[in-house]
């Protein structure tokens, strides 16, 4: 059985709020039970607050750890109390995986954004156990973030489960978007779960989710992604 998925961009700003809880939100409908987490959240709640709208979990169960500047963690850390303590994250972790069908962790910004000084986002991941839904942008530019994403988890033993690429402007894809996918796939061998369309309707701040469930039901491969539970 799916144990979950950790979802982790190429970039900040990607698009791995929405879509995480785009995910939930489609299997919550095919009726799976299925926990989140957005374990450190700095800046705000406002995405662990949009990943809640798909779930019944109370907000601390999905962020236990919620840092007041918008900085890495570890910096965002320092400047509050200086010390970072993880168990939290764990257990709630824990919790999720004996009440719930599978968890979808959305790790903050990439997988080398420093927890702390000596734990970054894919030790998170590893420590967790869960393979990798990276999220790309669809646009020029994708083919080198991507396969910088790849070969950093490949280098820390972390598996993959695919790459959604995620359009963040308006209009028809352009031939970088068309054509990239398949490139890093040829390279890398990490499928691609299909891309996501543009919606001018998603505004994380605002709680706004927008057609994410709808446009991942039409466009991704979510049997790729839940072999086992769709």
């Amino acid at each position: 059985m799916t144990r979950g998925i950790f979802v982790t961009g190429t970039d900040t700003e990607i698009g791995k709020t929405a879509i995480a809880a785009g995910l939930a939100a489609v299997l919550k409908n095919r009726g799976v039970h299925a926990g989140v987490m957005k374990p450190i959240s700095a800046g705000g709640r406002a995405d662990a607050k949009l990943l809640q709208q798909a779930t019944d979990q109370p907000l601390d169960t999905i962020n236990p750890i919620a840092l007041r500047d918008p900085l890495s963690p570890n910096i965002a850390a320092e400047r509050e109390n200086g010390d970072l303590d993880l168990s939290p994250v764990f257990s709630a972790f824990d919790h999720l995986l004996q009440t719930c069908d599978c968890v979808l962790v959305e790790g903050v910004g990439g997988l080398l954004v420093p927890i702390t000084d000596d734990i970054l986002v894919a030790d998170l991941a590893l420590r967790l156990q869960l393979p990798l839904l990276i999220v790309a942008r669809a646009a020029l530019g994708t083919i080198n973030h991507t396969l910088l994403t790849v070969e950093a988890a490949r280098a820390r033993n972390l598996p993959i489960n695919s790459v959604i690429y995620n359009a963040l402007s308006p209009g028809p894809p352009d031939l970088s978007a068309q054509l990239s996918p398949g490139v890093v796939t040829r390279i890398s061998g990490i499928p691609s779960a299909g891309t996501l369309p543009y919606d001018p309707h998603v505004d994380v701040d605002a709680g706004r989710l927008g057609r994410v469930p709808e446009l991942i039901d039409a466009h991704i491969d979510l049997s790729l992604i839940f072999p086992d539970l769709l």
